[in-house]
């Protein structure tokens, strides 16, 4: 388990999460919390893997991960309801470094 400061950002979009987190087995796990205020703890598979180290730097990777939903609840604002979307893949870009 390594110790590490990341900051996660959906592609094509300004918002960012940031923090600090634990890489273990090459997944990123790092706190969150659900709209209903419910804490968790949040994993991003094989970021070891997706993520390459950063140019002239040795504890600091960046890279893309995409994440797949399946049967996704979304709000219809014209049927004033919510549909169940079977797929749904969203790609982050992900850096971290390791904190010694």
């Amino acid at each position: 388990m390594q110790k590490v400061v990341y900051s996660i950002s959906k592609v094509n979009k300004d918002e960012k999460l940031k923090g600090v987190g634990y890489l273990v087995e090459g997944n990123l796990l790092i706190p969150s919390t659900s709209s209903k205020g419910n804490a968790y703890i949040r994993v991003f598979e094989d970021v070891a893997k997706k993520c390459r180290k950063a140019t002239d730097k040795d504890d600091e990777f960046k890279g893309y991960v995409t994440v797949a939903y399946e049967n996704i609840h979304v709000y219809n604002k014209e049927k004033d309801h919510y549909d169940t979307l079977d797929y749904v893949e969203t790609t982050y870009f992900i850096w971290y470094k390791i904190v010694k």
